[in-house]
């Protein structure tokens, strides 16, 4: 694991003497202890899977396990770490920044024997799939006056909880495929294309009309319909405060927030009273029609920026435009001429300095972005304000090479980004 940005909370998981900042991505020396130990699962086994939360982290390791740490206040950590008990020292308890600070594993989880394979983490909440297909939530979902909890009444999940009911008909059991988190909300496919949405509700993300009297009842999950209810999911996604999905035909639907166009669905009705788009609603310019075969496999959010990964590595974005969110040039005649000089309300195609490394995967913070490619490179574009980009530049408005794909000691695997800090995933080189 390498890190980068603000880890002042523990989100690096370095140790309470690494709580600083990085512009640049660090190796975590305290991992690599940790792989040379064995403790991942044998020897030199490393990390399956990372995820960067608000002001916290999560990985799998090659054993399954789920570790985490940064800050715990609202439980997105799933464990509690407040007035732990020492067991050698009997009446004392163990050091809160040795608990948050450095990984530990959710030993809950450990004892029932989940095999976790899907991770992400929001502003306080996190979720699991398991190798089975179990779903496991833990923290607090926020509204904006502050902790909403979940509809069963508690405030704060500190162990890791099954909060997702999905129906058990002799021999077809439907299970959790994947999970997506935006700040306070979450998005599950199940393996029938179905897709459930809970959380905070107020901007729209849910796609159903939640009450402000009834905040609470955005925490029970409710199954989301495409456009007709007999549409299937293959693939969810979402921002910070806005929602994705697309169905088996290749279209992509957007609904939330979509105050800069971050839903890619085209600007508001003229007589439009709301910033929201309340139902799913499709994205024209992104079907596999529109993309001349191409389909999206992945799609990542900001705050208002939204990013979308094609099936032959190519990258769309749409959204808020000020400080470089969308890496499209300003040469671009699409960008050139949009109408709004903030926001572009129609995914545009971002290029890339090498156009014969296809992107595999894309991951958005709050201003900035991560773009994995085939061929092992890293680039990140977009603004930072405690080193989240990783590229020693407070902004880039064009991709920007972290780790470049011919020479050096590294490759990219995977990039996680969070509230203001950033994980990477890479492999030395042999």
């Amino acid at each position: 694991m390498f890190v980068w940005g603000a880890g002042n909370f523990g989100q690096f998981g370095w140790g309470a003497d690494h709580l600083g900042e990085y512009s640049v991505p660090k190796r975590n020396i305290l991992i690599e202890a940790k792989m040379k130990e064995g403790v991942f699962g044998g020897e030199d086994a490393g990390l399956e899977a990372i995820a960067a939360g608000g002001l916290h982290t999560l990985f799998i390791d090659e054993k399954g396990t789920i570790w985490s740490c940064g800050v715990n206040d609202d439980a997105a950590l799933g464990r509690v770490t407040k007035d732990v008990p020492d067991p050698e020292k009997p009446g004392s308890f163990l050091d809160i920044d040795e608990l948050t600070a450095v990984p530990h594993p959710l030993q809950s989880l450990v004892d029932e024997k989940f095999r976790a394979v899907r991770i992400v983490a929001g502003d306080s909440i996190s979720a699991a799939i398991s190798a089975e297909g179990e779903l496991k939530v833990w923290g607090s979902f926020r509204a904006t006056e502050g902790s909403l909890g979940f509809s069963g009444g508690a405030r704060y999940e500190f162990l890791p909880k099954s909060i997702l009911e999905l129906p058990h008909k002799p021999g077809d059991s439907e299970k959790a495929v994947s999970v997506v988190s935006g700040n306070n909300h979450l998005l599950v496919l199940t393996t029938h294309g179905n897709v459930y949405a809970w959380g905070a509700g107020e901007q729209g993300q849910l796609g159903r009309k939640i009450l402000d009297r009834r905040k609470i009842h955005g925490t029970v999950p409710e199954k989301i319909s495409l456009g007709v209810r007999a549409n299937k999911a293959v693939l969810v996604g979402a921002g910070n405060y806005c929602s994705f999905a697309v169905d088996e035909m290749g279209e992509v639907w957007g609904w939330g927030l979509n105050t800069m166009g971050q839903t890619g669905t085209g600007v508001l009705e003229p007589r439009s009273t709301s910033d929201e788009i309340q139902s799913p609603k499709k994205v024209e310019a992104l079907s596999k029609k529109a993309l001349n075969g191409d389909t999206i496999v992945e799609i990542a959010g900001g705050e208002h920026h939204t990013l979308f990964l094609t099936s032959s590595g190519k990258v769309y974005a749409c959204g808020r435009c000020d400080t470089g969110q969308l890496g499209v040039s300003e040469e671009n005649e699409e960008f050139k001429n949009r109408p709004n000089p903030d926001f572009v309300d129609v995914p545009i195609e971002v290029e890339f300095p090498d156009k014969d490394d296809p992107v595999v995967h894309i991951s958005a913070g709050t201003h900035n972005n991560m773009a994995v490619t085939q061929g092992g490179a890293l680039y990140a574009w977009g603004d930072e304000s405690q080193g989240e980009l990783g590229v020693d530049e407070q902004e880039a408005k064009t991709p920007k090479v972290v780790v470049r794909k011919d020479g050096g000691s590294w490759r990219a695997v995977a990039a996680a980004c969070g509230g203001q800090h950033t994980l990477g995933m890479f492999r030395k080189k042999t």
